[in-house]
């Protein structure tokens, strides 16, 4: 896996360039710390309040990719990508309160 002080930690030496399979790891962990965040926060949150923090999300994410100079398409796609994410994470939230409420 790339490492910021590949050279200087000792063992086995790291690659400069991370392989395909290394950067979809890092993409997949990131992936799941983000939905399961987001599916903690928004179950936590009162059901009025998710639609101003779904948009607030929303929000910061076109301003972080308009920031980095994006692309209109990068940046079509970064923020569908972003609304799968918070769909699912708001799906299992509603899963999880289900299950909560129907175990009450």
């Amino acid at each position: 896996m790339l490492r910021a002080k590949r050279d200087s930690l000792g063992g086995e030496p790291g690659k400069a360039i991370p392989s395909l399979g290394e950067i979809e790891g890092r993409m997949m962990i990131l992936e799941l710390v983000a939905v399961t965040a987001l599916t903690r926060l928004l179950r936590f949150h009162d059901p009025q309040e998710r639609s101003a923090l779904m948009e607030a999300l929303r929000h910061a994410v076109d301003r972080k990719c308009r920031d980095a100079k994006l692309s209109g398409s990068d940046i079509s796609s970064a923020e569908k990508y972003a609304e799968e994410l918070l769909k699912s994470a708001q799906e299992q939230a509603d899963e999880l309160d289900a299950i909560r409420d129907a175990s009450r």
